[in-house]
């Protein structure tokens, strides 16, 4: 799949997770740049860490354990993320969240190629 599919459904999960974050806790817009900035790392680094120069270039950064990972990772730190405000030094857990939600949806996204993803 190209870069730019996965930089746009990321962008469109990060919205997606976002939006009603910031309904709810009213996030600073310097932690929202950061998370957009995390996602998109997130949507292109499986590819930049295993380069396609065959049709059979997935390794473990494109696996579905590394997927299955990425799911719990973000579930983790999604749900510190929520405990922000009575927390306020959490803001690392939603970048991480945001990055996690990339990695994940990246390699969701490439399971849906006729080459998949290995198990």
């Amino acid at each position: 799949m190209r870069r730019q599919v996965h930089l746009v459904i990321g962008a469109i999960a990060y919205f997606a997770y976002t939006f009603p974050l910031h309904l709810l806790f009213r996030l600073p817009g310097d932690l929202m740049l950061a998370g957009l900035f995390a996602v998109l790392l997130g949507s292109v680094l499986p590819d930049a860490l295993e380069p396609a120069r065959t049709w059979s270039h997935r390794g473990f950064g494109h696996s579905r354990r590394a997927m299955r990972f990425s799911l719990w990772a973000f579930a983790l730190t999604g749900v510190l993320g929520l405990l922000r405000p009575f927390v306020p030094g959490l803001s690392p857990s939603y970048i991480l969240s945001c990055f996690f939600l990339g990695y994940a949806l990246h390699l969701l996204a490439d399971s849906t190629t006729p080459a998949g993803i290995p198990g």
